[in-house]
């Protein structure tokens, strides 16, 4: 039986056990692009996620499963979204989406795009106009396969010379590849 792939929002109450989960899954997904571990070391508190993550931000979980409720799906991979911090405009500032990993063995199976997508659809809750992302450079592409432009970028805290990609998703734009709808 294949397995069928869920999205479900965290709950507070799984928190310290589940934020334990996120962080490694976390660490897991990054070493997959070759980072050394001792870098990995140093980027412990950026890959660390927290109940009070958990807590505050709205943070969803892939799941995998047979669809039986006699097994316990395995987290495929998560996404952490935030609120943008207000402006003086009239418009809702960007969402941020702090966080997307998947798990290395399920990636390229639709994990990611699943989960990005269900991401935007919580943004736009928000209420959002767009969702900002400052990405791995390796991620970079995916990113720009969904539909993000790129912004910018900005200087990595922890590597000197390294630059991580700034990019925007208009929340209100038809995805890539989605069929328009016409009047006639």
């Amino acid at each position: 039986m294949q397995d069928v792939l869920r999205i479900r929002r965290a709950r507070a109450d799984e928190g310290p056990t589940l934020a334990a989960q996120l962080t490694d899954l976390c660490r897991r997904s990054k070493a997959h692009w070759g980072y050394d571990p001792e870098l990995l070391d140093r980027w412990a508190g950026d890959l660390a996620i927290t109940v009070d993550d958990i807590d505050r931000d709205v943070v969803l979980v892939a799941e995998l499963g047979d669809g039986d409720d006699a097994t316990r799906p395995r987290i495929a991979g998560f996404a952490r979204i935030s609120r943008g911090v207000g402006t003086h405009i009239d418009h809702p500032a960007p969402a941020r989406l702090n966080d997307l990993w998947v798990e290395p063995d399920d990636i390229g199976t639709g994990v990611g795009s699943a989960l990005f997508e269900a991401s935007c659809e919580v943004a736009r809750t928000l209420p959002a106009d767009q969702m900002l992302v400052v990405a791995d450079p390796n991620a970079e592409g995916f990113y720009v396969r969904m539909g993000a432009r790129r912004i910018g970028e900005e200087a990595s805290e922890m590597v000197d010379g390294r630059r991580l990609p700034i990019l925007l998703i208009d929340l209100h734009r038809p995805a890539p590849g989605a069929t328009p709808v016409t009047s006639g």
